[in-house]
């Protein structure tokens, strides 16, 4: 569920499966990369494109993370903290912050998304009404 009560920050919450276990019971690297992904999904939906698209969609074209302390599939759903950290023309960033149930950081994550027109296959400018949706999660002045 989402919670956009906490300012300029999106927060939403991530169950940990245990598919997503590698052998020494941690979840595997690659899926804080999925958490992230499903957190920016809900961002969008709900705070950005809030159901109208068309033509206009995002692409992801680079995304990073430093894990900084294993999640086991008992630390309950993750709680993924989604702050918008630069506005460009084309693109923006994304900083993901990954906390457990109690409240610890296991990792951070970040990502730059850059507007794309569907139909030409193209990078296209943000519009206006995104970039006001992204500046209410931006910590920029």
């Amino acid at each position: 569920m989402a919670d956009r009560s906490a300012g300029k920050s999106f927060t939403c919450q991530v169950e940990v499966r245990w598919a997503d276990l590698d052998l020494l019971g941690h979840v595997n690297n690659t899926k804080y990369f999925e958490y992230a992904m499903e957190a920016r999904v809900r961002f969008y939906q709900e705070a950005v494109f809030a159901g109208e698209r068309g033509r206009r969609a995002v692409v992801l074209r680079r995304a990073d993370m430093d894990y900084l302390r294993p999640v086991l599939v008992d630390a309950g759903p993750l709680d993924i903290e989604t702050v918008v950290l630069h506005i460009g023309t084309t693109s923006y960033s994304l900083r993901h912050t990954m906390r457990d149930a109690t409240g610890e950081v296991c990792a951070v994550g970040s990502a730059v998304m850059v507007g794309w027109d569907t139909e030409d296959q193209t990078s296209r400018p943000l519009s206006d009404a995104e970039r006001s949706a992204l500046e209410k999660f931006s910590n920029q002045p």
